[in-house]
């Protein structure tokens, strides 16, 4: 093992500070959370002592999880928190030290969050999609009070633990916090109604972002049918917030619209959002719909929400086929976003020669995004007769991608090739 001149200064200073200084205090231990080693103990016990239960959704070696794991849980005020409920750890992953301990879950063993997983998703969790980050904050009895998908800040996870707290147990310090809120909110409430743009567009943001129940249905009832058009858009805009789950079925309830400026912004909110709950909604709507420019953003929407759904696949794949100018590139931005598949490739590979430098920037990106073997040589091949420095450098991104090298920002790269305000 290799050990940096860094850390061997370090490892000198410390130990000259303990030669120095024997009566030194040693270092603080990091706060860890503690994690339950039986579901059905951890359950009756969250009865016994009246305590909710948090639960923890987790998976291995992606960034959000990662970071999750080693920022989130060992913060000093979400660990305080913690010890107010039953926390159960969920995650098919092998982690284990030599001692047999788990090195991500301190204090139970792998097999141990593995038995939970299998426990609390067939309890928690519906379909086959489990995005995580996950955080389902339930009551006493394991029902669930209030759910957090994707990445959230710290303080959002802690806001989410008080305002589970008060709910459940009345705990003192989280009603005085929630009543700290609840004032904010009523504010905010009371702003909406206000004739000025910015004014309501500003508490529209603070209110997506509370754990107030009140918040998401006020929103709500400026987005339905009834109210300005301009306002309308606005809210749904507002709701556009990656993981909310609140605003997953009353979004795709507007997808009935025949507005076309409202159906857009509906399904680049659930695009955002990314959650499998509408998925079904958005290939009805995409049935039923004619307009090319609504068309795109409706795959678009079902693709980032449902990236392995093989009907997602299947509505992407015939939207592709004699597809006009103004639904291709939003088709092959969908199509970009699903989990890899040989179909995909197939039908993206015969549009690297398209004289429309655009389209074969979005296709390149879209093998890119595939990553399979298959997709190397052909990208190899456009590489040795292309000229444009554009196309040149997504191709050689790409390829560095088929490679399973990092590439940075590449899931965004497909922008230099396309802007939203041309298909809207």
């Amino acid at each position: 093992m290799r050990v940096s001149s860094l850390a061997v200064f370090s490892l000198f200073a410390i130990t000259a500070e303990a030669q120095t200084n024997p009566g030194a205090a040693p270092p603080a231990a990091t706060p860890k959370i503690a994690w339950e080693a039986d579901f059905d103990r951890a359950m009756q016990r969250a009865k016994d002592e009246h305590k909710p239960v948090f639960v923890a959704f987790l998976m291995d070696d992606e960034p959000a999880n990662d970071e999750t794991i080693a920022k989130h849980y060992t913060d000093k005020r979400i660990v305080e928190l913690s010890a107010k409920f039953v926390c159960l750890a969920c995650c098919i992953g092998q982690h284990e030290e030599k001692d047999g301990s788990c090195a991500k879950f301190p204090g139970i063993t792998c097999a141990q969050h593995q038995a939970i997983e299998m426990k609390a998703r067939a309890r928690w969790l519906t379909g086959e999609d489990v995005c995580t980050p996950q955080h389902v904050f339930c009551d006493t009895a394991g029902n669930v009070v209030t759910r957090k998908v994707y990445l959230v800040p710290k303080d959002g996870l802690e806001k989410c633990m008080v305002h589970t707290l008060e709910a459940v147990t009345k705990d003192p310090d989280a009603t005085a916090v929630v009543a700290a809120e609840r004032a904010r909110v009523d504010k905010w409430l009371k702003e909406l109604e206000s004739r000025n743009a910015e004014v309501r567009e500003a508490a529209m943001r603070e209110l997506v972002l509370t754990e107030d129940g009140r918040a998401i249905p006020a929103i709500l009832r400026i987005a339905k049918a009834g109210t300005d058009e301009t306002l309308r858009v606005g809210a749904i805009n507002s709701l556009a917030k990656k993981g909310n789950i609140p605003a997953v079925r009353p979004l795709a309830g507007l997808l009935g619209e025949g507005k076309a400026q409202i159906l857009i912004a509906v399904a680049r909110a659930l695009e955002t959002i990314q959650l499998p709950d509408a998925t079904a909604d958005l290939l009805v709507s995409l049935k039923k719909e004619k307009r090319d420019r609504v068309r795109g953003f409706l795959l678009r929407a079902a693709a980032r929400s449902s990236p392995t759904n093989a009907a997602v696949r299947e509505a992407c794949l015939k939207a592709l086929s004699g597809a006009s100018a103004q639904l291709e590139p939003c088709v092959l931005l969908a199509l970009g976003r699903l989990s890899p598949h040989p179909t995909i490739v197939a039908a993206v590979r015969s549009r690297l020669g398209d004289k429309n430098q655009n389209i074969r920037g979005l296709s390149i990106w879209v093998l890119g995004s595939q990553a399979l073997p298959e997709c190397m040589d052909p990208l190899q091949e456009l590489l040795r007769t292309e000229k444009t420095p554009e196309v040149v450098k997504i191709a050689t991104s790409a390829l560095s991608k088929c490679r399973r090298e990092k590439v940075e920002n590449y899931d965004n790269s497909f922008t230099t090739f396309f802007s939203d305000s041309d298909y809207q």
